[in-house]
């Protein structure tokens, strides 16, 4: 007999596909090897059939639709966020994910999002390890409005392990927030030298409107 699926476990396993190996998903849930193994053929199996079917946007009017779509999708995933509602935020990012692949100025903070939001709810006392780990600690402190605390996590990195920017780029925002506007450009330009991905965003970053008006900020991120 096959075996009844909720809905929970369903999402959960969507999630985690990839992310974690058979047997943890196993005792996870509670449900056999072999079930486990049928229903992630079966996810796998759908989510292919899903890319295969997905066409791309055939105007610009679609695609700014669809830009449109992820963005309201992305928002309401940071409304769960900001209010700590971590699981309902985590389904917002990867319907996010899994809906518009292809809206890579939301899908690379959708990414980061989604992860903070499945470590929210884990032990935050345990040694961070690594740079990726207190990146994502450091958001979490800085979204909950502890930008000092957040600060010292990412200087606790001492500028090692970040290739793309993302501590530097997290820093200036801090800064931003706390009005050091000379040290928040310092940390952009050092973030941007790293990803010129952080000069897209960082003309849309919220955190940074204490500096829309220096024209240090204007010659770094260029207008729109």
């Amino acid at each position: 007999m096959s075996r009844h699926w909720t809905q929970d476990e369903i999402r959960w396993l969507r999630a985690n596909v990839g992310r974690t190996d058979l047997q943890s998903a196993s005792r996870a849930l509670g449900v056999p090897l072999v079930d486990i193994e049928k229903k992630i053929r079966e996810i796998q199996a759908e989510s292919a059939e899903a890319v295969g079917a997905r066409k791309p946007p055939a105007t610009l009017r679609e695609a700014t639709r669809e830009l449109s779509q992820a963005r309201k999708l992305f928002e309401k995933g940071m409304e769960h966020f900001h209010r700590r509602e971590m699981e309902a935020a985590a389904r917002c990012f990867t319907e996010l994910l899994e809906i518009h692949p292809d809206e890579r100025e939301l899908i690379d903070r959708a990414r980061t999002f989604l992860a903070v939001s499945k470590n929210g709810k884990k032990e935050r006392e345990k040694p961070l390890r690594g740079p990726v780990e207190i990146y994502h600690a450091a958001v979490i402190e800085k979204n909950r409005g502890n930008c000092l605390r957040a600060l010292e996590l990412v200087q606790s990195s001492n500028g090692q392990g970040d290739p793309d920017g993302r501590l530097a780029y997290l820093a200036a925002c801090c800064l931003a927030l706390n009005g050091r506007n000379a040290e928040a450009i310092a940390s952009l330009r050092e973030a941007i030298a790293a990803s010129d991905q952080n000069r897209i965003q960082a003309r849309l970053e919220a955190d940074l409107a204490p500096l829309r008006h220096e024209p240090l900020f204007e010659s770094l991120v260029g207008r729109h």
